[in-house]
């Protein structure tokens, strides 16, 4: 595992040895999705807090509520679903900032398909998907597609979406489609959130109980996204230099795709009763948490 310790700038922070230390584990490689991350170490917006933060890159399966969980980290990203899931498992872990309020996860078809939405998708389809997923699970349940849609592994990989119209995966905005325009095809991005399936992404979480940092940890955070916003130069330079599978063209059409599913319609790292409730109720729907859960301690209020 790579670790990533960002300096901050800026002049009148606290002194270094008197900062609270704090591993932050991402679930993907450093991309644009986590940008107000890097801007809170880059702008100086934890440091100012007290807070030294170590950014750790992660990956497919990166298993950030674990490490959150036997103290190698002290924050973790996360999603909503995956966050109440793990903690009917026992993950002592609570969600303290969605930075995507409309989640970015949903299906990539073909332009030229004519599918404007999940509900398009026509009997005898195939889509290349994490098999088991909750967000598999929760699209054939909910448009009972049974056998008339046949799903088969995503392998992360896009050679047979170039090569067949025909087909369709699953994508998250903020990477398939603009790996897919960047090589001058025409994708359509199929939401997930507009189709019902809307949890919190790039959730911040940090344990259960919450410590007595939370509160300014949180506040620092918010100041980093709403400063990555206004102006994402500064982070999404040092995301180039940690990713090299990014390119400055790449790079831009993912910022402009996340804009506004970051924002959403609730403002940005605001999170609601309703929508965590309406999550918890469709993952035991689909027999994913046992009858009686509940999401209120799930959340920071």
């Amino acid at each position: 595992m790579i670790w990533i310790l960002l300096a901050a700038c800026g002049g009148g922070s606290p002194d270094t040895d008197d900062l609270q230390t704090v591993r932050l584990a991402l679930n993907w490689f450093p991309e644009p999705e986590f940008g107000g991350f890097y801007e809170g170490v880059l702008g100086g917006h934890y440091e100012s807090a007290g807070f030294k933060v170590e950014i750790i890159p992660g990956g497919p399966g990166a298993p950030t509520l674990e490490l959150l969980g036997t103290g190698r980290a002290e924050a973790a990203i996360t999603a909503a679903d995956d966050l109440l899931i793990k903690r009917s498992k026992g993950i002592q872990a609570i969600g303290v900032y969605p930075a995507f309020q409309n989640s970015p996860q949903g299906l990539m078809a073909h332009a030229v398909s004519g599918i404007e939405s999940i509900g398009d998708v026509p009997p005898g389809s195939t889509i290349a998907i994490e098999l088991g997923s909750p967000f598999q699970q929760f699209l054939w349940s909910t448009f009972l597609w049974g056998d008339t849609v046949k799903s088969v592994p995503y392998t992360g990989l896009l050679g047979t979406f170039f090569t067949d119209e025909s087909a369709i995966q699953q994508a998250y905005i903020t990477s398939e489609p603009c790996l897919v325009k960047a090589k001058g095809g025409t994708p359509v991005f199929l939401e997930a959130s507009s189709a019902g399936w809307n949890p919190y992404g790039s959730l911040l979480a940090l344990t259960d109980p919450l410590p007595a940092w939370a509160d300014e940890f949180v506040k620092a955070t918010h100041k980093g996204w709403t400063a990555y916003l206004d102006n994402p130069t500064r982070a999404n330079d040092a995301i180039l230099k940690a990713n090299d599978q990014l390119k400055p063209d790449l790079m831009a059409c993912i910022v402009a795709a996340q804009k506004s599913y970051l924002t959403g319609t609730d403002g940005l790292g605001q999170m609601t009763a309703t929508r965590w409730e309406a999550m918890n109720a469709q993952l035991i729907e689909l027999g994913l948490l046992p009858a009686g859960s509940a999401s209120e301690k799930a959340w920071k209020h």
